[in-house]
């Protein structure tokens, strides 16, 4: 199987290149976040994307990219419009001309939060704009694509090295000393990359469409999450200081009762515990972080 990833130089986007690679061959684009091996695209050019599908030759189209700065979404909705719903708009219809599959990645953030966790079945009330561009970019794919998948996940982290990884800011935050306010009244399932892209992979061979929840087994507040952090890297988590999610002030409100389960797909092996040790070991191990 021959998949395209756009916006591989992110945290799903770096699993789902690494992950589809196992299974054939792989060719990844990158924009805001140039890396070595990607090819420089902007997915709002229909234009460009579809000369670049066309040398590509793919099986399959996969849609991490987004705009995932859901506080400057808040303050910028024209921004994120343009990134979370009119470049996956162009992707899909490129797509969609030359009869591939086609999977975009979603957020929990297109429900509200008050009574979580939530399955495929539950409908949408998204509270930000980050939220309602998602749903937007999804109800669009829905009515436009014949050969779709659509991945809602949660919270995500991987052993990356780099600032958008929760759990590599967790990491510098404690090395350097700081208190690391963390949200106890905010509830969700953390998701380890790498296994939401294989599953992801298995639910697209083995031909499942519509939207799939995909997230970690365990469901926890930010403050568990990150105390935990802590524990597995050998730190006090006496710096890691409980406080409401209002008091931090953020520009976009964010989901409290948060979280996905799934009535379409089946749970995953794993437990987030395991996978949340697996990439915390594995960013001990790079200089980077302070190892």
């Amino acid at each position: 199987m021959r998949s395209v990833v756009i916006g591989a130089s992110g945290q799903v986007g770096t699993a789902v290149a690494a992950v589809a690679a196992e299974r054939g061959e792989v060719r990844g684009t990158a924009f805001r976040h140039p890396a070595p091996g990607l090819t420089p695209l902007d997915m709002t050019d229909g234009e460009a994307v579809a000369r670049f599908l066309d040398e590509a030759e793919p099986d399959v189209v996969w849609i991490p990219a987004a705009a995932t700065d859901v506080d400057r979404c808040e303050r910028d909705p024209e921004w994120g419009y343009t990134v979370n719903v009119l470049g996956p708009r162009r992707v899909a219809e490129a797509a969609e001309l030359r009869g591939l599959k086609v999977v975009f990645f979603s957020t929990d953030y297109v429900f509200d939060g008050r009574h979580g966790p939530y399955s495929e079945d539950d409908p949408p009330r998204p509270l930000m704009a980050y939220g309602r561009q998602k749903l937007d970019a999804e109800r669009w794919l829905l009515d436009h694509c014949t050969r779709l998948l659509i991945v809602r996940t949660a919270w995500i982290y991987s052993e990356e090295a780099r600032p958008r990884n929760f759990v590599y800011r967790v990491l510098e935050q404690l090395a350097s000393g700081q208190p690391v306010p963390a949200a106890i009244d905010q509830l969700n399932t953390p998701t380890y990359a790498s296994d939401l892209v294989r599953r992801a992979l298995d639910l697209l061979e083995r031909g499942t469409q519509g939207v799939v929840h995909l997230a970690g087994r365990d469901r926890m507040s930010r403050y568990a999450l990150t105390r935990t952090i802590a524990g597995l890297a050998g730190y006090d988590p006496g710096p890691v200081r409980p406080v409401r999610l209002a008091a931090l002030q953020l520009p976009a409100p964010r989901p409290l009762d948060g979280g996905l389960v799934s009535v379409r797909a089946e749970p995953s092996p794993h437990t987030a515990q395991q996978d949340l040790a697996t990439a915390v070991g594995r960013l001990l191990r790079r200089p980077e972080a302070g190892a």
